[in-house]
C-alpha cells in the first residue's frame, strides 16, 4: 500500500497506532465484605481512645490505625492509602485546573464517624483465629472472615467487634479436609510412643484439636507430659508443633510471662513448652506463669481476652488456647494448674522391628504440617459435633460423680477426639464406651474426698485477728475460723463479740446458716474465684485462684447455692457444717440446737494473720 493511500485510510479511520494510545483505566473488582484489605486502601470509623484520637480501620492494611489529633495529608495519604484518597476526595484546583487531594472533607467524615461509634473498647479487637458469634463459628483467616459454612462476615467494626488482619492462620475456606486415613495415620503415630496410660494417644489426638479449637470451647484443658529420658518426648513435640502450625507457639525451656503475653497477644495461639523445668525458676515467676496459663481454662466462647496493666497502661491479651509441657520427671506443678491438667507419661519403647511412621520419617515424604492444615479444616467442618459432643459427654461425666473441674477439663480432650473420628455425635452407649475407655467410667471417691476434707480443714484452720469495738474501747480478738464458727453456733459469747465474728467471717465469704426446719447447719462458702474475702481466706494454701469451688463440692451433701456476705450477694458451696453445735450437757441430753445470734453493736475486722 502506498503512503499516500496510507495517509487517507489514516485520515478516514484514523491510525491503529493513534487508537491504541488512549488505554481504559483498569477498575478493581470490588471487594467483598469480608476482605479486611481493599485494593487502593479505604477506611471504616471504629471509634475513638481515652486521650480523644481517632480510631480507624484501615483498608489499606487491614489494621486499627490511631489517627494523630492533626488529620494532615501525609497521615490520611499513608495510612488510607493514596490511590483510594485521591479517587474519592478530590477536587478541580481552578488554577491549576488539575484535580487535588481535599484532605479536609476526608478529615470531617472521619472526625464525625468515629464521634458517632463511640469510645474505642480494646477487648473486643480480633485478631486471626476463631470466634463464635450467635452461636455460629467464625474464621478470622488472616485476610478475611468467613463463618463455619463459608459465607461471607461483613468485617465492618461495630461496637462489640472489630476483625484485624494478620498472619494466616494456614488454611482458609477453601482448603480441603482431611480424611478418615488421614486422621487414622495420625492416631496410630501417637500410638508408637510409650504411654504409660492406655489412652494416652487418644488424649494427645483430643489435645491437638482443642488446643486447634480452644479459643471458642468453654474450656481449654493444659496437657502436662512427665518422661523418661529417651522415650521420644522431644519427638511428640514436634509432631504436635507440626500439625498445630501458625495455631501454636513453641518455647523450650520456662518461657517468661512476657514471653507468653507476646505470643498470644494478636492471635488465639496454643503454646508448647519442651524441656519444662520449673525448679529452675522461682516459685513466684511460677505462680504467675501458672496464672497466664490458666486464663485460657475458663473463658467467654469467641472472646477470652484478659487484661494485664503494663507500665502503667491497660493491655489487652488473647488468653493461650491451649497449653502443653513437657519435661523429664516433672514434678507436681502449682495447684490450680494441676487441677485444669491432664498428665501422661512416657518411658522408653522397644522399637525393634516396628515400622517407622511416615509423619515421623523425613525420607517417606509425607508433611506433617500439610496434613495439620487438612485436619484443622476438619475441625472447623465439624464444629457442631464438637460442641454437641463436649456438651454430651461433660453431662455423662457429672452422672458418673466427677465434679465440675474434672468434667471441664476431660470433656474437650473427649470431644475434640470425637469429632476426627466422627462427622456426627455418637449414640450415648458409644459415648460411655469411649469414656470406660480413657478410665473416667469411675469415680475415685476416695482421693476426691480426702481433698476436699483437706481444703475445707485448711480452710477451718486459718487464723484471724478480729477487733470488737464496744463502750468506747478496742480489743483484739485472736481465733480460728472453726472457733469462730463453734462460738457462733453455740452463741457461747458476749453479744459484741458475736456480732464481729459473723462480720468478719461474712468479709471473707464465710456464713453458718441454720435451718429451722430440720434443725441442722450449712456452711455456706464464697465460690467465686473473684470474691476478695475468699481469696485472701484461701492465698497460700493449695486450694488458691478458685480450686476450693471444685475441692468443697466433692464432700457428702455440698451443693451449689447463692448467699449474701457482707451485704453482697454471691455464688457459693453449701456444706453441711462438721462444727456442729457443742454436747448437750449430761442432765440435758434434748437440748435443742441454739439459733443464730442476732446482730448487736459496731464491729471492724482485719486482715488473715
Amino acid at each position: 500500500m502506498s503512503k499516500s493511500n496510507s495517509n487517507i485510510l489514516s485520515a478516514l479511520f484514523g491510525s491503529h497506532k493513534t487508537a491504541a494510545a488512549p488505554a481504559l483505566k483498569a477498575v478493581p473488582p470490588a471487594p467483598s465484605p469480608a476482605d479486611l484489605m481493599h485494593p487502593g486502601g479505604g477506611f471504616d470509623v471504629a471509634g475513638y481512645d481515652q486521650n480523644g484520637n481517632y480510631r480507624v480501620l484501615s483498608r489499606k492494611t487491614g489494621l486499627l490505625v490511631t489517627l494523630p489529633g492533626k488529620l494532615d495529608d501525609a497521615s490520611l495519604l499513608t495510612k488510607l492509602g493514596a490511590a483510594y484518597c485521591y479517587d474519592n476526595y478530590s477536587a478541580m484546583d481552578p488554577k491549576t485546573r488539575k484535580r487535588v487531594f481535599s484532605s479536609d472533607a476526608l478529615a470531617d467524615e472521619i472526625r464525625l464517624g468515629c464521634d458517632a461509634f463511640g469510645p474505642a473498647q480494646a477487648d473486643t479487637v480480633r485478631g486471626p483465629g476463631l470466634y463464635v458469634d450467635d452461636g455460629k463459628l467464625v474464621i478470622n483467616y488472616g485476610k478475611s472472615v468467613y463463618d463455619e459454612a463459608g459465607a461471607a462476615v461483613d468485617t465492618t467494626p461495630t461496637r462489640q467487634r472489630v476483625y484485624v488482619a494478620g498472619d494466616s492462620i494456614g488454611f482458609d475456606a477453601s482448603t480441603p479436609s482431611a480424611s478418615a486415613a488421614d486422621v487414622h495415620l495420625v492416631e496410630s503415630t501417637f500410638e508408637s510412643f510409650g504411654f504409660e496410660q492406655q489412652h494416652g494417644a487418644a488424649v494427645s489426638l483430643g489435645w491437638l484439636a482443642s488446643a486447634a479449637m480452644g479459643a471458642v470451647l468453654p474450656h481449654s484443658p493444659s496437657l502436662i507430659v512427665t518422661a523418661e529420658r529417651g522415650s521420644g518426648k522431644t519427638t511428640w513435640v514436634d509432631l504436635q508443633t507440626a500439625l498445630l502450625g501458625r495455631q501454636a507457639v513453641r518455647r523450650d525451656g520456662v518461657p517468661t510471662v512476657a514471653q507468653v503475653l507476646h505470643a498470644v497477644k494478636d492471635a488465639s495461639l496454643a503454646m508448647i513448652c519442651d524441656e519444662f523445668e520449673p525448679l529452675k525458676v522461682s516459685k513466684g515467676e511460677m505462680l504467675k506463669l501458672a496464672e497466664v496459663f490458666n486464663s485460657g481454662f475458663t473463658k467467654t466462647p469467641g472472646k477470652g481476652k484478659f487484661s494485664r496493666v503494663i507500665g502503667g497502661k491497660v493491655q489487652y491479651f488473647n488468653a493461650p488456647a491451649g497449653v502443653v509441657l513437657c519435661g523429664i520427671h516433672l514434678p507436681e506443678l502449682e495447684p490450680a494448674l494441676e487441677s485444669r491438667s491432664v498428665r501422661l507419661s512416657m518411658v522408653p519403647k522397644q522399637r525393634a522391628g516396628m515400622t517407622k511412621s511416615p509423619l515421623l520419617d523425613p525420607a517417606s515424604g509425607v508433611q506433617p504440617g500439610e496434613l495439620g492444615v487438612r485436619l484443622r479444616r476438619l475441625l472447623v467442618a465439624r464444629w457442631q459435633v464438637m460442641r454437641d459432643a463436649r456438651a454430651a459427654v461433660h453431662r455423662m461425666l457429672q452422672d458418673i460423680g466427677h465434679p465440675d473441674r474434672r468434667a471441664d477439663t476431660w470433656s474437650p480432650l473427649l470431644a475434640g477426639y470425637i469429632a476426627l473420628k466422627h462427622d456426627t455425635v455418637p449414640a450415648l452407649r458409644d459415648l460411655a464406651a469411649l469414656i470406660a475407655q480413657w478410665g473416667l467410667n469411675v469415680v475415685p471417691q476416695d482421693e476426691h474426698e480426702s481433698h476436699g476434707e483437706a481444703c475445707l480443714g485448711a480452710m477451718l484452720d486459718r487464723k484471724m485477728v478480729v477487733r470488737v469495738e464496744a463502750d468506747g474501747k478496742t480489743a483484739k480478738l485472736y481465733t480460728r475460723v472453726r472457733e469462730a464458727l463453734q462460738t457462733l453456733v453455740s452463741g457461747d459469747a458476749d453479744r459484741n463479740t458475736l456480732a464481729a465474728l459473723e462480720k468478719h467471717l461474712a468479709m471473707l465469704g464465710v456464713r453458718a446458716l441454720f435451718d429451722r426446719q430440720r434443725e441442722t447447719w450449712t456452711l455456706a462458702v464464697a465460690s467465686s474465684e473473684h470474691h476478695v474475702g475468699a481469696r485472701q481466706l484461701f492465698q497460700g494454701t493449695a486450694w488458691a485462684r478458685g480450686t476450693w469451688k471444685a475441692a468443697l463440692l466433692t464432700l457428702p451433701g455440698a451443693a451449689r447455692g447463692q448467699q449474701r456476705f457482707a451485704g453482697v450477694s454471691a455464688k457459693a458451696v453449701l456444706v453441711p457444717a462438721g462444727i456442729g453445735n457443742p454436747p448437750a450437757d449430761a442432765e440435758d441430753d434434748n437440748t435443742p440446737p441454739l439459733q443464730p445470734s442476732s446482730k448487736g453493736s459496731a464491729a471492724r475486722a482485719e486482715c488473715l494473720v
